[in-house]
């Protein structure tokens, strides 16, 4: 069952990584559709690992207090939980603005931060996916702690993108002029 489980997660990891990359080859419409696809499958893929998380966690810290199992909870699933939340926020700045992105009714800029957050959400699928597939996290359901701050690390930044292309989409919209 783990192990089915397991390919199932890993599978949902590398068809988002394809769908990044076939939304990074296109232009348009395929584009956003991809980008939609890609993350929602990865939504999927780092749910299920949290399911997995979460459920290690509370089998192994039975009789414990309350503040206990929440911090063990953060400490063994805190990156996957910060990029699920990016990945909620990015997937919820698509739909919202798909309209504008579609007509090319955005700054240029948001294409450079939308794909230096795309990269380093690769990185950290990278760093996650090299780390979900050794046998100490199929037991234990941890990573190492130098792998856990390089996470929290990336994800800081990735966040640092998706707010500035929120700030792209509301406020600097454009109507389609485009200067030569």
């Amino acid at each position: 069952m783990a192990d089915w489980f397991s390919n199932v997660y890993k599978a949902f990891i590398l068809s988002s990584v394809i769908s990044f990359i076939i939304g990074m080859s296109t232009e348009g419409t395929a584009s956003l559709g991809a980008y939609i696809a890609g993350y929602s499958v990865l939504t999927l893929g780092i749910m299920m690992i949290l399911l997995m998380l979460f459920n290690k966690t509370l089998t192994s810290t039975q009789g414990q207090g309350a503040f206990q199992i929440i911090s063990t909870i953060l400490m063994t699933s805190g990156p996957f939980i910060l990029m699920l939340v990016y990945i909620s926020f990015i997937l919820y700045l698509i739909i919202s603005y798909q309209d504008n992105i579609n007509s090319g009714n955005v700054s240029p800029s948001y294409y450079s931060f939308s794909n230096i957050g795309l990269m380093l959400l690769l990185i950290q699928l990278y760093i996650v996916y090299t780390n979900i597939t050794t046998s100490k996290f199929q037991s234990s359901g941890q990573i190492s702690k130098v792998t856990y701050s390089i996470l929290l690390l990336i994800s800081v930044l990735t966040f640092i993108c998706g707010v500035i292309l929120f700030t792209i989409l509301r406020y600097f919209t454009t109507d389609g002029f485009i200067s030569s």
